[in-house]
C-alpha cells in the first residue's frame, strides 16, 4: 500500500460516516460534563486522601497518648519509683549497704589471680588525712627538700643561684 491509497481509503471511510445532530449533542455533552465535573473530582480526591492522613496522625498521637498514660501509672506505683531511683540515682534503704561495681579494670580470661569472698573495711580516714596534708603544705615555712622537675644535684644549686642574684640586685642600685 502506498501513502496515497491509505489517505484514499481513510478519506473514504471518514466521509462515510454519518453524525447526526443527537450524537453530536451527546458527545458535547459528555465533553462539557467532564470539563464540569473534573475540579469537583480532583477535590474530592484530594479531600479523601488528606482525610486518610489526619485519621493516621490521630491514630499515632492516640498511641502516643496511650503510652504516656501507661508511662503515667507505672511511675504512681511506689515500687517502680522506689526501683528507679535505686536503679539511677543509686538511693538505698536505710541499713543497706551501697555497692557500686565499676568496670575499669579488664581482667584476662585465663587470669589465675584469686579473689577473696570477704568484704574489707578501710582502717584510714582518707578525708581527715586530705586535709591534713593540705594544711601541713599549705602552712609548712620549710623549703622543700627535692622538686619533682629537678633532681638532687640541680636543686643544690639552685639555692645557691639565687642568693647570689638576691646580692648583686642591691649593690646595682
Amino acid at each position: 500500500m502506498t501513502k496515497r491509497t491509505l489517505s484514499e481509503g481513510l478519506g473514504s471511510w471518514i466521509s462515510s460516516l454519518r453524525f447526526s445532530g443527537f450524537t453530536v449533542l451527546i458527545v458535547a455533552l459528555i465533553v462539557v460534563g467532564g470539563v464540569t465535573i473534573s475540579p469537583t473530582l480532583t477535590t474530592f480526591v484530594n479531600q479523601q486522601r488528606e482525610n486518610a492522613e489526619l485519621r493516621e496522625t490521630v491514630r499515632l498521637q492516640n498511641e502516643r497518648v496511650n503510652e504516656a498514660d501507661a508511662e503515667r501509672a507505672k511511675w504512681q506505683d511506689p515500687s517502680y519509683v522506689r526501683s528507679q531511683a535505686r536503679g539511677r540515682l543509686f538511693y538505698v534503704m536505710p541499713g543497706e549497704t551501697q555497692l557500686s561495681i565499676i568496670e575499669d579494670v579488664v581482667i584476662p580470661e585465663d587470669s589465675t589471680a584469686v579473689t577473696s569472698d570477704t568484704l574489707t573495711e578501710a582502717t584510714s580516714n582518707w578525708a581527715r588525712t586530705l586535709a591534713v596534708s593540705t594544711l601541713v603544705a599549705g602552712l609548712s615555712t620549710d623549703l622543700p627538700n627535692y622538686l619533682p622537675e629537678q633532681t638532687a644535684d640541680e636543686s643544690a644549686e639552685a639555692p645557691a643561684e639565687a642568693a647570689t642574684d638576691e646580692a648583686a640586685e642591691p649593690a646595682a642600685e
